[in-house]
C-alpha cells in the first residue's frame, strides 16, 4: 500500500475511518457537471518522511475529482496544527482508490488524519 520514498523514516498505516459508500456518506446530488459528492477520512498510525500512500474507496473512479488534506492529531483522534508541517500532493484518483504523496516534516512518527472529498 506504500512506497516508500528516500527520505522515509516510518510509514503511516490506516487505523480507522472511511466506511463503504452507503447514503449516510453521500452528501447531495449538487447537479452541473457533478452528479454527487462523498466525504470521508482515514486515521493513520504513527509516521514521518515522505510516502506514497493509497486509500481504497469504491467511491472513486478515474475520473473522479479528489481532495485530501491532512493533520496531524492527538492521543483521542483530534486534529489540531502543531509545529510539525503536513504536506500532501500528487493526488492520482483510480479505480477503487486513490494514491497520493504526503510529507511529514517532523523527526519522529506522528499520527494523523486525512480528509478526503470526492466529486463524481
Amino acid at each position: 500500500m506504500a512506497a516508500s520514498e528516500p527520505t522515509a523514516s516510518r510509514v503511516p498505516q490506516i487505523t480507522g475511518g472511511l466506511q463503504s459508500a452507503g447514503g449516510e456518506q453521500h452528501l447531495a446530488d449538487v447537479g452541473g457537471n457533478v452528479g454527487a459528492v462523498w466525504r470521508g477520512w482515514v486515521m493513520w498510525g504513527p509516521g514521518n518522511g515522505t510516502f506514497n500512500l493509497q486509500i481504497p474507496w469504491n467511491v472513486i473512479g478515474i475520473d473522479s475529482t479528489v481532495v485530501i488534506t491532512a493533520s496531524e492529531t492527538d492521543s483521542n483522534g483530534n486534529r489540531f496544527v502543531g509545529a510539525a508541517p503536513f504536506q500532501v500532493s500528487s493526488i492520482a484518483p483510480g479505480n477503487g482508490v486513490v494514491t497520493f504523496k504526503i510529507s511529514i516534516g517532523w523527526n519522529s512518527p506522528l499520527t494523523m488524519r486525512t480528509d478526503i472529498l470526492v466529486l463524481n
